[in-house]
């Protein structure tokens, strides 16, 4: 095996070991915060060298290995010391060999750092050490500035790792007898970062503004602490006079409860006396004409009374309730029941000042009988309109 050979599986070899690497370290999240991280990385790849000497004018592909060690000033700008190796192949039976080996400082550029994709400009300059090994002379070295600048991307599978592509141009100064040459390069790269990445510094704000709140509010509660202690004497005065305040509040709130409750039993007792005056037939009972909701003109004078016990209560509401026998069907007795509650209500509003507001109007129909239906006395007590005060 050719030293040319060996050398081409060597750096195989490492590739595939730094390929294991970037998917063993790392965590997945955002790919911000470079600043302060170190990078190693390296990479595979071909070039397309102008040789200098008698091959200056010949293109040959050839295969190209780089290491480098990056350190990131902030999230746009790392510094970065890289070494390549080229080894082009001559075409044909030519058994030349050649290799470059540049050595190179360089500043990078992060074009946007808040993806996965993370595109780059770089450029630096260096020196280089290069030789020709031929058949049947002795091996040639020379030596040469070099100056470089590319663009590339780096994708990042984790936090802390990353797989990329990068396209670099080297122009190397020529010396005395050997013809300055250029060469492009296409390479493959994986990098390690090391360092606390997006996540973990994420964490760490995280956990530095919870205990700057923690220490805020434990400010606020000390102070809060002293202000309370000050004002003890009169928060115990305050709530003194609040509780009197308020048990004040809740016997006024009693005593007007119980003053409305009164109110409706009072109310309800001269409804009581008016239905008395009626059964005395002092004064005529609530009339309709036959199945009809209309009023009779004698229903008047005790509808007058009932306005004036009313309008004597205005703070109680007054539900009108109409009742009818069982004669006919449910659903006509409910309809004619309605009907004439709320012609009683009407008669109240509109005639006898009643405010709208105080007064409800329900029909019943059969449903509450305080009789038999099976007599025409029993039937005559259940066609009735009662009135009952009750509480807003």
């Amino acid at each position: 095996m050719s030293r040319r050979e060996r050398g081409h599986i060597m750096k195989m070899k490492i590739g595939l070991v730094l390929v294991m690497l970037t998917s063993l370290v790392g965590s997945v999240n955002a790919f911000d915060w470079f600043d302060g991280r170190l990078s190693i990385g390296g990479g595979y790849g071909r070039a397309k060298p102008k040789l200098p000497n008698a091959f200056q004018d010949t293109y040959q592909d050839g295969a190209m290995w780089t290491g480098n060690i990056k350190y990131f000033l902030n999230n746009d700008f790392s510094v970065v010391a890289s070494y390549a190796d080229l080894e082009p192949y001559a075409r044909g039976n030519n058994q030349d060999f050649y290799r470059f080996r540049p050595l190179v400082g360089s500043l990078r550029y992060n074009l946007f750092h808040h993806l996965p994709i993370s595109p780059y400009l770089t450029a630096g300059a260096g020196y280089a050490w290069n030789e020709r090994e031929a058949p049947g002379i002795v091996a040639q070295t020379w030596n040469a500035f070099t100056f470089q600048a590319g663009i590339g991307f780096e994708f990042f599978i984790t936090e802390g790792t990353s797989l990329g592509a990068e396209a670099l141009y080297h122009n190397f100064v020529g010396q005395s007898g050997i013809e300055p040459y250029r060469l492009a390069s296409l390479v493959g790269t994986a990098s390690i970062y090391f360092g606390p990445g997006p996540s973990q510094r994420r964490t760490q704000e995280a956990l530095k503004r919870q205990q700057e709140e923690t220490q805020k509010a434990q400010a606020e509660a000390n102070a809060l602490a002293q202000q309370n202690q000050a004002q003890q004497a009169q928060s115990a005065q305050q709530q003194a006079q609040a509780a009197a305040a308020a048990a004040a509040a809740q016997a006024e709130a009693q005593r007007k409860a119980d003053e409305l409750k009164n109110q409706v039993a009072q109310a309800q007792s001269e409804i009581d006396q008016i239905k008395a005056m009626v059964a005395r037939k002092d004064i005529s009972p609530i009339n309709f004409q036959t199945g009809s909701a209309e009023l009779l003109v004698d229903s008047h004078g005790t509808l007058d009374k009932v306005a004036d016990t009313a309008k004597k209560y205005p703070n109680l509401k007054l539900r009108v309730e109409g009742h009818t026998d069982s004669t006919g069907s449910a659903a006509l007795n409910q309809t004619l029941s309605q009907k004439r509650a709320d012609a009683v209500r009407d008669y109240l509003v509109n005639s006898a000042g009643v405010s709208a507001d105080q007064i409800t109007a329900v029909g019943f129909g059969q449903t509450r009988p305080i009789a038999s239906n099976d007599t025409a006395e029993g039937r005559a007590k259940n066609r009735r309109v009662e009135f009952v005060f009750f509480l807003p």
